[in-house]
C-alpha cells in the first residue's frame, strides 16, 4: 500500500483561506463551525464550500497532494457546465447535485442558493448515505446563516477582473495546450 504523499495547502499553515473582507467574519466562523462537525461525523477525507466562481472560502480536512484552489475553480467549471446542459435539454431549474464515484474516491457537490458549493470527497468505503443525511443538513443550516448574514449577495462582489485572469491562468497552467 503506498503512503501519503506530503500534503500541498495553498495555503501558509492555517485550514482557512485568510478571511475576505468581502464576507464578514461571522459568517466564516459559522462555516467553520458547520465544516468541523460534518468532517467530524461522516468520515470523509475533506469538506469544502467554494463560491460559484471557484473560489475557495473554507475546508476541513487531509488534502494530501492536492493543490485545493485548482480543485475548485475545476468544481467550479463542472457545476457550470452542468447547469448550461440542464439548461440546454430544457430542465427548468439548475441541477443542484453532482455525484462523480471513481475507484477509490466518490465527490459529491451540491449546490446553494445559486452562490456556493458544498463538496464532500470521501472514498468509496464511507457510508454514502450518512454523507448525504450530513450533507443536507449542513445545507439547511448554511442556508440559514446566508439568509441572517445576507452572504449570497455578497459572494457576487468576490470576483473581480485580477481573480478571473488569475483563475484563467491556474486554468492554462493545470490543462496546457
Amino acid at each position: 500500500m503506498n503512503e501519503p504523499s506530503k500534503w500541498i495547502s495553498p495555503f501558509s499553515g492555517s485550514e482557512t483561506m485568510k478571511r475576505c473582507s468581502v464576507l464578514s467574519p461571522q459568517f466564516l466562523d459559522e462555516v467553520e463551525k458547520l465544516l468541523d462537525r460534518f468532517y467530524d461525523m461522516t468520515g470523509v477525507t475533506i469538506v469544502m464550500l467554494i463560491d460559484v466562481s471557484g473560489q475557495l472560502i473554507s475546508y476541513k480536512g487531509n488534502p494530501y497532494n492536492v493543490n485545493l484552489s485548482n480543485l475548485a475553480a475545476l468544481i467550479a467549471g463542472d457545476m457550470a457546465a452542468v447547469n448550461e446542459m440542464a439548461r440546454q435539454i430544457g430542465e427548468p431549474d439548475r441541477f443542484k447535485l453532482l455525484f462523480h464515484e471513481g475507484e477509490n474516491h466518490i465527490i459529491l457537490i451540491s449546490a446553494l442558493k445559486g452562490s456556493f458549493l458544498l463538496v464532500s470527497i470521501f472514498k468509496t468505503s464511507v457510508q454514502i448515505g450518512l454523507v448525504r443525511l450530513f450533507t443536507k443538513e449542513t445545507m439547511i443550516r448554511l442556508m440559514r446563516i446566508i439568509e441572517e448574514i445576507g452572504a449570497s449577495d455578497q459572494v457576487e462582489q468576490i470576483v473581480d477582473a485580477s481573480f478571473t485572469t488569475s483563475l484563467a491562468d491556474e486554468l492554462e497552467r493545470a490543462f496546457g495546450e
